[in-house]
């Protein structure tokens, strides 16, 4: 799916953008949220996506969907913090040793942990427009830095695409080649 959503990206523009960005951030699994900024970035740089829609429909989609995150966590405070998930655990540990940061540091240093930090930040109580600030700050961090890291790529894209294309080859004859030892392996025994 995460191809599909790439190959998209291109000819479907800003939609897809805000579709992969705020999926990923309720804690969708297999939204490459991150991965596609990267492309988006890469896409500014070459001049098929313009920069200012492109990074405001980004950190839109982010912002409200952890809005939405957050709201969820409020409704659902009781059965939210009773959970006892790996994921919900560290969100509610680094929230409770951090604070408010905990949630700035969730959005693009610790990313896998937004969507439960947002969920946690509202069954803890904390208050919204300090919720609102700190992940608008974070999320300014997250979308800026990896747009710039894909338009910092974007020369390089040819030499990468081909340099894929070689190793998907090369892996392909390797696993042929340990599969053919396997059996030969095998019929000597």
């Amino acid at each position: 799916m995460s191809e599909t959503l790439l190959a998209a990206l291109p000819s479907l523009g800003l939609p897809v953008l805000a579709l992969v960005i705020g999926l990923g951030a309720l804690g969708v699994p297999m939204m490459p949220a991150s991965l596609m900024l990267l492309v988006a970035g890469t896409l500014v740089a070459a001049g098929d996506l313009p920069l200012l829609p492109t990074a405001v429909t980004a950190l839109c989609a982010a912002f409200l969907s952890d809005n939405l995150g957050y709201a969820l966590g409020r409704g659902a405070r009781g059965r939210v913090l009773d959970r006892r998930s790996a994921a919900l655990v560290q969100a509610q540990t680094l929230l409770h040793r951090r604070g408010a940061v905990a949630v700035f540091l969730s959005r693009w240093l610790l990313a896998p942990l937004g969507p439960p930090m947002n969920l946690i930040a509202g069954a803890a109580g904390m208050r919204w427009r300090r919720f609102l600030l700190w992940d608008l700050a974070g999320e300014i961090v997250w979308v800026s830095s990896y747009m710039t890291l894909g338009a910092g790529f974007a020369p390089f894209v040819p030499q990468i695409s081909d340099m894929a294309g070689t190793l998907t080859w090369l892996f392909a004859c390797l696993a042929v080649a340990w599969l053919s030892w396997r059996l030969l392996r095998r019929r000597h025994r």
